[in-house]
């Protein structure tokens, strides 16, 4: 019985240890990171800070993977049209968390194709709904089911 519990503990942490390796989202810290810096970016752009400066703040001893995701959302914010902090900061989520089993098909998303839908999520009442909308459009844009 021992050994099985070994077993299994030691396959999940092969299979965490590949999903770190192929996701530029690494799980949990990522999908934390996601969040906060979602929001801080955008409230970032709206004081006026630009892209650069934001930028040259990502640590150069960052680990790698946390590093591009903070330059991709960095540049999804600054690149496009604003959006609210909740639906993009679910977006990102989302993304990060159905990264760490498709990675392949979440590389290949283009932000252009789910912009224009987080951007109807903005107009769902109540305010709540809003969130899971914007979930839902990670799975809308690659196909992947929920």
């Amino acid at each position: 019985m021992t050994k099985m519990v070994v077993v299994f503990t030691l396959l999940g942490y092969m299979v965490l240890a590949s999903a770190l390796a192929a996701s530029d989202c690494p799980f949990p810290q990522g999908m934390q990171a996601s969040i906060g810096a979602s929001k801080q970016a955008i409230e970032a752009r709206q004081a006026g800070v630009a892209k650069d400066d934001l930028l040259a703040r990502v640590s150069p001893d960052a680990n790698p993977q946390m590093s591009r995701l903070l330059k991709s959302i960095v540049d999804e914010v600054y690149d496009y049209p604003a959006l609210r902090p909740e639906v993009y900061a679910a977006y990102r989520f989302e993304h990060c968390f159905v990264s760490q089993q498709h990675t392949e098909q979440m590389s290949a998303m283009k932000f252009a194709d789910a912009w224009p839908l987080l951007k109807k999520c903005e107009q769902i009442e109540p305010e709540g709904a809003r969130p899971p909308c914007a979930m839902r459009v990670v799975h809308r844009v690659t196909g992947i089911p929920e």
